[in-house]
């Protein structure tokens, strides 16, 4: 059956909507009933209305403006220089609300009629996205709202005292900036870019990024980015201990197509960005076990395998990271460091050093892979999977071709991967998402088997997609380290 789909929107203390089969009439006081497919961009605050109504989630879609826009304008931030995503704006960007609109009691219907064009407009856009969009965004949509719905477990008393030891850090470290490199705001962005212009150092994706690429070899970025990743975990935990969801749950919003990769992302609170160590404060619910369960050298793999590069292929059997390690700075267990390196590659980055460029051209099919995808963007203007998620190129660089590849790539073989265990584990329990990983949660009584199936779908489906590689995971009933 069809369900009715109905675009929502929510106002002071109410919900709105229109049916986008006869969007001239305002539903006032949304009640929901019977299979429907809700369109909005309140995620949180709609997923928080259905769960105090006591409504049935499980007759419920929920479809997220901001993450269709994102998966059918296949555009980068370098196009519409969008910092946040904000509803208005992008209805008056595409001409389906004026200018000078202003959200008023009396332009309510107006605005969920300029939505429901909207959807139309971006459903109907590519028929290559549209059919992922059934076949892969939208079962990944049930089971991260579901979890929304039920929220995550946690402990509270571990999220108090994490708080209070990154604060101290976090004290400290500004300090530094302040009093050794004259930095009297730097959790100021503007002041962070300086910074990094007056180092000749390139930008990379972000600042934060920047500082983590640099911060081995530069004391101030070091110090910048033990800043500003504290600063986040400890936001992080702060909305944990503040926000609804109860003593001992966290209700993050989650977005299905977060990024141009089709990344799954978490946010308020950004559970995926959690230092290692601070992820404790994530446990499990009484009667069941943790599993995190994530694959080994992900984007160095799918990487090796769509390049066909023997070395590469061996490399991967052993471990990647770790040989590119030894190369460049005569020590192995700088593995973190390397992987910061080989990132850098796949953006494009154009300053690295004399010995990193010469590691990636030793491998000769990689560098004719790399070339094949540049000619590829030239002559088609755009690059992604053979499932959609596609990116357009502009004018600009296109140094990010070879990245949006690996990384949607990626996406694609872990949405399947969660697809399947959603559709066939039924004692495992959707918890985090992670870029190449999943944190469950599985009956304690049904541990060991249960893992089992999980590692074999998530092999399977790397190896669907990555053929002439075995794939590597790693199961663990820890998420923290």
């Amino acid at each position: 059956m069809i369900s009715k789909k109905i675009a929502v929107l929510n106002a002071g203390d109410f919900w709105y909507g229109i049916d986008i089969a006869n969007p001239d009439k305002l539903i006032e006081n949304v009640r929901i009933a019977g299979s429907v497919t809700l369109i909005t961009s309140q995620t949180a605050d709609l997923v928080r209305f259905i769960k105090s109504e006591k409504m049935r989630f499980t007759t419920i879609n929920i479809i997220d403006l901001e993450c269709l826009d994102k998966q059918m304008s296949q555009a980068g931030k370098d196009v519409h220089a969008i910092k946040k995503w904000h509803l208005l704006v992008r209805l008056k960007y595409h001409k389906f609300l004026a200018n000078d609109f202003r959200l008023t009691d009396l332009t309510l219907l107006e605005c969920l009629q300029g939505m429901a064009k909207f959807y139309e407009n971006l459903i109907s856009k590519d028929t290559d996205e549209t059919n992922r969009f059934d076949c892969i965004e939208s079962q990944i949509n049930k089971i991260i709202y579901r979890r929304q719905f039920l929220g995550v477990p946690i402990d509270s008393a571990i999220a108090k005292q994490l708080c209070s030891e990154l604060d101290a850090q976090i004290y400290m470290v500004k300090n530094v900036l302040q009093r050794k490199y004259n930095i009297f705001e730097p959790d100021n962005e503007q002041q962070q870019i300086a910074y990094l212009i007056s180092k000749k150092y390139q930008i990379l994706r972000s600042p934060l990024f920047t500082f983590k690429a640099r911060r081995n070899h530069d004391d101030g970025c070091k110090h910048f980015y033990d800043m500003l990743r504290n600063q986040r975990d400890l936001d992080s935990l702060l909305f944990m201990l503040s926000h609804w969801g109860g003593e001992n749950k966290a209700i993050p919003t989650y977005y299905g197509f977060g990024t141009i990769t089709s990344r799954i992302t978490v946010r308020e609170p950004g559970i995926q960005n959690l230092r290692k160590g601070n992820r404790k404060v994530i446990v499990a619910d009484s009667g069941f076990k943790l599993l995190y369960i994530d694959y080994s050298q992900f984007e160095a793999g799918i990487l090796a395998a769509l390049s066909n590069d023997a070395t590469l292929l061996k490399l991967y059997d052993s471990d990647i990271y770790s040989d590119l390690a030894l190369s460049l700075f005569n020590d192995a267990t700088k593995r973190s460091d390397a992987k910061v390196i080989f990132y850098r590659y796949m953006y494009g980055d154009t300053s690295l050093n004399g010995a990193s460029k010469a590691y990636f051209k030793k491998f000769k099919g990689l560098e004719n892979f790399r070339k094949s995808i540049e000619d590829e963007i030239n002559k088609n203007h755009r690059i992604g999977t053979n499932e959609g998620n596609y990116r357009i190129a502009t004018e600009g660089n296109c140094g990010w071709a070879l990245s949006h590849l690996i990384q949607s790539t990626a996406s694609l073989i872990y949405k399947r991967a969660l697809i399947r265990v959603s559709a066939e584990v039924n004692a495992a329990k959707f918890l985090v998402p992670m870029h190449d990983g999943t944190l469950y949660q599985i009956p304690e009584y049904l541990y060991e088997a249960t893992v089992k199936k999980i590692e074999l779908i998530y092999k399977i489906e790397f190896e669907k997609e990555c053929p002439g590689i075995i794939a590597r995971v790693n199961c663990s009933d820890k998420f923290y380290e």
